[in-house]
């Protein structure tokens, strides 16, 4: 059974991995330095075993009827994804800021549209529940709890020539150039688990093209379309550090993979 993995065990693998292919020690470094924490949010069974206690409590809901406050205006079509109780998940994981208290609430099409709302309902704020419309792709779907796990990203898409380290390193040498390619691979391998698969709070986007990174964003939560409701889409919400910190969900972004 795969153990949850923490920034320091990747960061003594990574270091393994960088001794066994020759490379200086501080270049492997520089890499370790690109790894992001996430949360990844899963059902019961998926679950570490470390984590499968009695009393463990839910930290997000998928589907359902959302609760939010009253005179919030969203369309009724726009499915309710997920709901995320702030005060469940460990604290000091991630490293964008994610209220503390209260729920966030993501509402969006996970399909192939790019539009969706996020809000965070704080604490004891009076909520009304919003029922779904027939048109909500989600309506059918039963609701059911996830669970939180703390994970390590690495990044796809790692250019050495902006790397000072690798970049001196390699000097126009393409077999250096190579090798470190192969610590890359080998760091998104140490980070993979059964349970990343699903729906992930911060850390690097797990995009396959066009990484929202480029564009100055970092992710709030990426949802994998088969997390949900099955299919191959996976939508990304995501932000300016700005925005994220503030909590200023009213200018955030949502793109879609397929």
């Amino acid at each position: 059974m795969t153990a949850i993995i923490t920034m320091e065990s990747v960061r003594e693998a990574a270091l393994d991995a960088g001794r066994a292919l020759g490379l200086p020690e501080p270049v492997t470094e520089a890499y370790v330095r690109l790894l992001r924490p996430c949360l990844h949010l899963c059902p019961y069974g998926e679950l570490p075993e470390e984590l499968r206690k009695e009393d463990a409590r839910p930290a997000a809901r998928v589907a359902g009827p959302a609760r939010l406050p009253e005179g919030v205006q969203v369309p009724r079509y726009v499915p309710h994804v997920l709901t995320v109780d702030c005060a469940a998940l460990p604290a000091g994981v991630l490293d964008i800021a994610f209220p503390a208290d209260g729920h966030v609430v993501v509402l969006a099409e996970i399909t192939d549209q790019d539009h969706g709302w996020v809000f965070h309902v704080p604490a004891g704020t009076e909520t009304v529940e919003r029922r779904p419309a027939e048109r909500d792709a989600l309506a059918s779907v039963a609701p059911f709890p996830l669970y939180a796990v703390p994970g390590v990203t690495a990044s796809r898409y790692v250019d050495s020539a902006e790397v000072p380290e690798a970049a001196a390193y390699i000097e126009g040498d393409a077999e250096r150039a190579g090798l470190l390619d192969e610590l890359s691979e080998k760091m998104e391998s140490l980070v993979s688990v059964p349970w990343g698969h699903g729906i992930q709070l911060g850390g690097w986007s797990p995009a396959w093209h066009d990484p929202l990174e480029d564009r100055g964003d970092i992710l709030l939560v990426a949802v994998p379309e088969g997390a949900v409701s099955g299919g191959d889409c996976i939508t990304y919400v995501s932000g300016t550090p700005e925005e994220i910190a503030e909590c200023r969900y009213d200018g955030i972004a949502f793109s879609v993979e397929c």
